[in-house]
């Protein structure tokens, strides 16, 4: 009996030792980053907490939302202040709760949301959304997010490293056999909007494939029901008004899909709650005409894209306005 409970105790040391170590290695320059004051979630927060009910506007949802929209077009627009708060891979329960902790320093008249199928499923990638929730100053904000937010699955991928970082140990390991990509710099921040100059290429664009349905994805309605209801109570009871939108893909890849479960899917619950929700795909389409050249790859606006994008919804605030 004692010999097992020492081998017992030598794995559980070993199972912290090898848990402590890939935190460090994966943590290591999200760290750097933020003595360096070039780590964007770090940046992002820090500009709620310390202008205080300074924004007007606050934009919210993963990537595709912090590529799309340009406060700075936005705000000259009209005569707002505006700040993107879209953080990579913003699940719609990591947008709750980011919600939560914004309303506590902000006192915004619009919330727009960007709706997009993969932020409503099950599949998470929780270094992301730890790093997002790292930045709240409230810790029962951030304890709420990762224990009623994520359940059982956040609380041992929140205590557990090895977890966490899966799919990322997974990459280097495969790149370990294979010739690295070049990463793309992403350098060009203003108020949370990235200014992408980059290009998608023909290559790539001949990879495209079709957009997300009910087929190709695990979109979860009840997931999304749930939170969107929250997070429609929460900007409500701060007398705020919540726009959703669908930002835009390259129009090879709609031309591939044979249905729009996603916009179909979205319009149709958006009529029934009566909120506002426009697809930047079709709205005002005669004036707003994508080409694959307006994205930087297969579904983020580039800063031509984002020109058009932010005009669009401009032109959907005033028409709300009117």
């Amino acid at each position: 009996m004692k010999k097992f409970l020492k081998k017992l105790g030598l794995l559980f040391l070993i199972f912290i030792a090898v848990n402590v170590v890939i935190n460090y290695v994966y943590e290591s320059s999200a760290n750097k980053a933020i003595e360096n004051k070039t780590h964007k979630n770090y940046l992002k927060w820090t500009d709620i907490h310390k202008n205080k009910n300074s924004y007007d506007l606050v934009v919210m949802g993963a990537s595709r939302a912090y590529y799309a929209f340009s406060p700075t077009i936005i705000d000259s627009s009209l005569n707002i202040n505006s700040y993107n708060m879209g953080t990579s891979a913003q699940d719609i329960v990591e947008s709750y709760y980011s919600l939560k902790e914004i309303f506590e320093y902000q006192n915004p008249k619009y919330v727009v949301l960007d709706l997009f199928f993969p932020l409503s499923d099950n599949v998470h990638d929780y270094s992301q959304i730890f790093s997002n929730a790292s930045f709240f100053n409230s810790n029962k904000t951030k304890l709420e997010l990762i224990t009623e937010g994520y359940g059982g699955s956040g609380v041992a991928n929140y205590l557990m490293p090895a977890l966490k970082f899966n799919n990322y140990i997974k990459q280097d390991l495969l790149g370990l056999f294979k010739e690295k990509e070049a990463i793309k710099s992403e350098t060009n921040w203003i108020k949370g909007h990235l200014h992408d100059t980059v290009t998608v290429t023909d290559k790539q664009i001949l990879k495209f494939e079709p957009t997300h349905n009910f087929e190709n994805t695990a979109f979860d309605k009840k997931r999304f029901e749930k939170y969107f209801n929250k997070i429609k109570r929460l900007v409500e009871a701060n007398n705020a008004k919540i726009i959703c939108v669908r930002v835009p893909y390259p129009p090879s890849r709609l031309l591939l899909s044979d249905t729009d479960d996603e916009n179909e899917y979205y319009s149709n619950f958006m009529s029934k709650v009566n909120i506002p929700y426009f697809d930047l795909n079709s709205y005002k389409s005669d004036k707003y005409k994508y080409k694959d050249q307006d994205f930087a790859d297969y579904h983020h606006p580039n800063y031509k894209g984002a020109e058009k994008a932010s005009m669009q919804l401009v032109e959907a605030i005033n028409k709300l306005n009117k």
